[in-house]
Parts: C-alpha cells; structure tokens; sequence
C-alpha cells in the first residue's frame, strides 16, 4: 500500500513539474533571457523575439537578488559564511541585510550562469508539491489537489515580482503543511509531529523578506488556531503544544539571521519603515477587478498604461469561481470560515473599509510593514484551498451545481466592472502589445463562458476535466504574460568593468549612469553607489552630508548621468576621494569644464562608457605617521612597520560586529569620523586583522544548535513500539479521512 500511495505522489509532483517548466518555457525551451541583467544593470543591449517590457514589477532583483545571492553562493562555496560584503557602498552586512538571502540553502544554486532562473523554479516546485501535500491532508482527491498545486505554483505574485518578496511564499504552504502533521500526530501519540512546521518556519525566515514572512505567519497562525479548535477537545493540549514546541524550535532555528537582522537595524536606514509612513497605505478599490483579469490596465512596468505596483498578485477568474462555490461546503467547516474571513479582513484592510486597516495596525510592527503590497500571497493561498475544496465538493455532490454557475455570474460581473472603470481609467493600450492586451482581458470571460456551458450541459466527469483544464490553461497563460517581455538575446560590452577587475584593488569606483547599483557586487568591484533597504545610517548620513547634499533619497545612492551631477561629483571631488574612490564610470559623453578640471583622466572605454582615474584617491589603509611602511595588504589583513606607536585608518565601513587583532591579540576598533575604522598600533612590525561577525552571533548559533538538536531528539524512540497498534494510530501516510480510491472522477472525500 504504501508503495502504490508513493507511485500516486510522484506522478503528482511530476505533474506540479511539468506545469512549473512549461510556465516557464520562454527561458528553458525559447532560450529567452533570465537574469535581469538586461534590464537593471545599465549596461546591456538586447534584442527581442517580440516585443521586450519590464517582466517585473520590482526592479530590485537586479539591484539586490541577483547580484547579493551570488555574492553569498561565492561566499560559501569558499568556506566563509556571508555576513559582509565589501563591494557595496562603503561595504556593509551581507546576511543581516536579509534580501540576500544569504544562509538559506537554495542560495548556492547563484554559482550557475542561470542561477535566478534555478533560484525561481526551486522556489515554484516548493509552493507547488507543498500545497499538493497540503491538499491531501485536507483529504482532496490526488487529481484536484495535483491542481492546487500547480496552481499555487503560478500564483500572481510568482508571475509579477521576481526579487526577495517571493522567496518566503515558498515556505507558506510547507507551514501549514507542518501544521496539519503536528496536529494529526496528536492522534498518532508522536513526538515529532511538530519538526516539519519548525523547518518550514525557519526556512520562511531565512528566505530573505521579513515582512512577507511576517504576514505569512500572521495566516498560518490563524490556520492553526482554527485547526486546532477543530480537534477533540482531549487532543487540544497535545496540539497546543506540538505547536508552541514547532513554533519556538522555528525561531531557535532562524535564530542567526534573526540576530543578524536585528543587530544590523539598531544603525541602519529603514526610509519609511522606521517612520511608520506605511501605517495607512491603502489600494484603490478601481484596481480589484485585476485580482481576477489581472491585465485590465495593459501590461507591468514598461507597458502602456502599467499595472498599479499596490496589487502584487491576482488568482484568475475560474478559480474564484470555485472559491466562492468552496464556501459553501459543510466539511472543514471552520477552516473555510477561517479563510473566507481572512479574505474579507485583508481586502476591508486595503480598501479601508471602516477605518478596517487601523484594528491591522493593533497588530505588532503592523504600522512598518507595506500590508497593502505583501499581504497578497496568504489571500492566493486562501483562494487556492477554498478552490480545491470547492471542486472536491462538487465530485462528492456537496453543493448544488446552480451555486457555482451564479458564483460564475457573480465573478464574470466583477470583471465586467472592472472593463468599464479600470480600463478607461487606464488609458488606450496601444502599439504593438494592444492586440495581447485584448486578449488577456477577455480570456477570463471566455474561461467563464466555457465553464458554464460545461456545468449545465456536461456529466460530472466531463465537467470536472474541462473546469481542470481551464483553471490551469488560464494560470498558466498569465503566467507566462510578463516572461514573454524579456529578450532573446542580451550584449553586454565589459571592457571598463574588466579593467576594474584587474586594477581597482581597495580602491573604489562611482558611476554616473552606467553601472547600476549594485552591480559591483556581481563583477566582485567595489562600488560606492548602494541601494537597500536597510542601509547603513553613517553611510547615507555621509552622502547626504558630503557627497550628494541635493540628493532627495540617500538610501538610493544612484547619480544619473547630467551635467548637475556631474558638477556636484567637481565639487565634492575631495570627498569622494577621501572614501577611496579611484575610478568615475560615465556614459561616452564630453565631461562638463569643471569635471574636466579636476584632472580626471580616461584610462579604459568599451562601446558604451568611459572609465576616469581620479588624481588623488584615498588608500584603503593609512597611518598617522608618515613614515610607516606596509606590506601584504588585503581587505582584512594588513602586515605595518611604525617607528613609533601611531593608529592605523582602514577605509571600511565602522559598524558594530567588527573586531580587529594586532599580532593576535585583540585590539579595539574605534572612529574618528564616525564612518571608518581606526586601531591604534604599538611601535615597530604589527600584523593587523580584521573580521566581521554581527555582535550576538555567537549566542544566536548556540541557540540555533540548542534548536536542531531538539529536532533530532524528537526522532529518537523513547521506548520499543508495540506489536500490536494502537486503536487511536493514523497512518501518517494518508491524509485523514482520504479513500484509497484517488479518481476524482469516482473519488468524494470523506468526513474528517
């Protein structure tokens, strides 16, 4: 038996991975291009096999995605763990920063020339397989639980941002998942019942975007309060328990780069988050009807006009239908209340409906996260399963056909709404994307009409394989929409970027216009120009304060390329070069007189930029006296002979975490200017090292080890098992309640 239920669940999972590597076959099969490279780095040309837009809503996976997880897969594939990266601004944490996702696991897969693409499909087939497995312990049949998870697979936000906000999503259905195990165990007596749910937890963590994994907390804990209610008043404690002990042992797992985060952020510039700007953000109620004809105003960023960057995610017209028809179930009563109430909340929440999003900011830390953007996935997630449960209802004739033909009425007025407000709101979409546009924005009507004929004049058999058919074709279609706008080819021109490689040493070089932020970090240059979020606070202090004083945003430290920019570099040459920048990267575009007039100099140009050496840079490491000679210098060793005591500069960024030894004895790092880093060095030879560890890190292991070694325990027996099994045992195999029979054509599930 067991051998047939793992031969059902693998066909499943190849199911899940087939959907996921054909949604994304404009990369594997058409050989488009996947990193994002072409369109965030400033230095590629490209060409398209059709039309070429922004693929993504969120440019920041070419900011921060791509260029921070290579640097972390570098890291640890030489033996260091990733806590700092040297290339970005004046240098700053790596793993604290979070977005890297730095110590997660999957990171490693950024070695491989397509490592995003590697990166995505991963975290596709992980939402997917887990929200099939989901499915099952819920008791759906293998066929629509095989469609729940390819559906949560290509949900929205998946198909509209690709940077650090997805990477959490991943591990929300594992979560649950987890939940449903530790839970069930209650009734097997076992102990370990509670480790899936402390793995998933720690791996949402570690995936790099504390606000998704936030939110995607707040969900699952309403999920388990819900399911936990739901058990035999007798299990309630077990189950309580197995949940406090998965949730804790969760944390005690992501304990490093919690400590890590949090360390980091004490010094750091959070813009609008520390200001708690974000605690009334709100959506337009014009922009719901793209939660399911998610192209109503054109295509993402670069089209015309462009989809709202409020609404990061939409879950298709046929499967709304059967979400609302999945309300009406009579099993897994509570649990569909619970997510039927949780999508009211979330969208009162957005909308403000009655001052709605004020009880959400009662909510801790609510007032600093961007609710309105992230809180998406836990509504696709609640759309998904109350889907599923609507189909299987239909197979076990729980709920009247007519209810899901009004709930098709209901869904195609919504859309029908939605045509005659967002599109006139939207502008005319026009060139040469108007033609898809239109076909987008009536596929869902023509899924509807299909649908419909399918329920009123098909058998349920039939009816079932083409409302199946349709609710993936349609998944998989706006899917695929924004993979389409990429190129199939990209040129990039590297000779400025290879002469850094081979001459920039500790020095560091600024762009204007050409090399994006923080592009250095891929090419392993060092780069004064930063975006992140957080940011180091003395760094953008000394931006705002010395190098761009016009700049609106120092946390975007970008300079384009005009003739005020240029300028403003003139004027505070000194500055720049007192931070270590040797090297001014530019467009092929004469240099204003008084730029000229500092004396730069070219010394490298490709096709598209010209590389300038500045008179006077800084050098990485100094000393007071002038008579010190220095041997042996990288970033974090240096050998100094001094005749007398005198203190040695290094041109680094000054941050807590850092410690320093002088011929291994450990020797304080101070600052003069609040910014770098200073050691005083006693006369004659010293051999000076310095390393980065944030400041509870070693605790935090302890604590991470303290939690692993839980998770191994509670797989230890604690006594020799009967023979003879326990009247109350389930086999953990199966989900509870689930037939052997798995047909969804002959299959109802069961009553838990």
């Amino acid at each position: 038996m067991s051998g047939r239920f793992a031969s059902v669940h693998l066909r499943a999972i190849l199911w899940i991975v087939l959907a996921v590597v054909v949604a994304n076959g404009a990369f594997i099969f058409l050989g488009y291009e996947s990193s994002p490279l072409w369109w965030t780095s400033g230095i590629a040309t490209h060409q398209c096999a059709w039309y070429c837009g922004l693929p993504s809503i969120d440019p920041n996976v070419g900011f921060i995605t791509q260029p921070f997880g290579h640097l972390a897969a570098l890291d640890l594939l030489h033996g260091h763990l990733p806590w700092w990266n040297y290339f970005e601004g004046m240098g700053q944490p790596l793993a604290g920063e979070m977005q890297s996702a730095a110590l997660l696991p999957l990171v490693l897969l950024f070695v491989f020339p397509a490592g995003l693409l590697l990166f995505h499909l991963s975290l596709q087939l992980i939402a997917g397989v887990s929200t099939y497995f989901l499915a099952r312990r819920l008791g759906v049949g293998t066929t629509i639980a095989t469609v729940g998870g390819i559906l949560f697979a290509l949900n929205g936000t998946f198909a509209w941002i690709a940077n650090a906000v997805i990477n959490p999503i991943a591990f929300m259905p594992m979560m649950l998942l987890g939940i449903e195990v530790a839970l069930d165990a209650t009734g097997a007596k076992r102990r370990a019942g509670w480790t899936l749910l402390a793995l998933a937890i720690a791996l949402s963590v570690y995936a790099g975007f504390p606000e998704v994994a936030y939110l995607d907390g707040l969900f699952c804990a309403g999920w388990a309060l819900t399911r936990l209610f739901s058990l035999e008043r007798e299990r309630r404690r077990a189950g309580l328990g197995r949940l406090a002990v998965g949730g804790v042992a969760g944390l005690a797992l992501s304990a490093p780069i919690l400590v890590a985060f949090f360390d980091y952020v004490t010094s750091a510039n959070l813009g609008a988050h520390a200001a708690k700007g974000l605690a009334m953000a709100t959506t337009s109620p014009k922009t719901l009807a793209l939660l399911i004809d998610p192209y109503l105003s054109g295509t993402l960023f670069g089209g015309s006009p462009s989809t709202p960057s409020n609404l990061l995610g939409y879950f298709t017209a046929t499967v709304a239908v059967f979400a609302i028809a999945g309300t009406m179930g009579r099993r897994l009563r509570p649990l569909r209340l619970f997510l039927v109430g949780w999508i009211l909340a979330v969208l009162a929440g957005v909308l403000n409906v009655l001052f709605v999003r004020r009880l959400w900011n009662l909510v801790p830390d609510m007032r600093e996260i961007a609710f309105g953007r992230y809180i998406w996935p836990t509504v696709e997630m609640a759309v998904v399963v109350l889907a599923v449960l609507g189909l299987s209802d239909i197979v076990a004739a729980a709920v009247d056909r007519r209810r899901v033909i009004l709930s098709a009425l209901a869904v195609a007025s919504l859309g029908l709404v939605g045509v005659f407000v967002v599109v006139p709101l939207g502008g005319a979409v026009g060139g040469s994307v108007k033609g898809v546009v239109t076909v987008l924005i009536v596929a869902p009507f023509v899924a509807l009409a299909i649908m419909l004929y399918a329920l009123i004049y098909l058998d349920t058999r039939k009816a079932l394989r083409v409302v199946v058919a349709l609710m993936v074709f349609e998944s998989m279609i706006f899917f695929v929409t924004p993979s389409l706008r990429n190129p199939s080819s990209t040129v990039v021109d590297t000779g400025t970027i290879t002469y850094l490689q081979q001459h920039e040493g500790m020095d560091r070089f600024l762009t204007l216009g050409v090399l994006n932020p923080n592009w250095g970090t891929q090419f392993d240059v060092d780069e004064l120009n930063a975006i992140d979020l957080p940011d180091p606070v003395n760094f953008t202090d000394y931006v705002k304060a010395h190098l761009a004083p016009k700049i609106k945003n120092p946390r975007i430290f970008t300079l384009p390329f005009t003739p005020d920019n240029e300028n403003e570099v003139a004027a505070h040459l000194g500055a720049f070069e007192a931070v270590g920048v040797e090297y001014l990267l530019t467009p092929i575009v004469k240099p204003t007189a008084q730029l000229a007039a500092t004396g730069i100099t070219v010394v490298a140009k490709d096709s598209d930029s010209l590389l300038y050496q500045l008179p006077h840079p800084g050098p990485y490491f100094s000393t007071a006296l002038s008579t010190c000679t220095s041997t042996g210098a990288t970033v974090d060793r240096v050998t100094v002979t001094c005749p007398s005591a005198t203190t040695l500069a290094r041109n680094e960024l000054y941050m807590a975490g850092w410690s320093a030894h002088v011929n291994g004895r450990a020797a304080p790092i101070t600052s003069t200017n609040g910014l770098t880093q200073d050691v005083a060095l006693p006369a004659g030879t010293s051999t000076v090292t310095f390393d980065f560890l944030p400041p509870h890190e070693m605790l935090a292991g302890g604590v991470a080890l303290a939690g692993l070694l839980g998770m191994f325990a509670a797989w230890l027996p604690r006594r020799r098992p009967s023979r003879r099994g326990s009247p109350n045992s389930v086999n953990v195999d199966e989900p509870r309640g689930e037939p052997l029979e798995t047909d969804v054509s002959t299959t109802a599930p069961q009553p838990d």
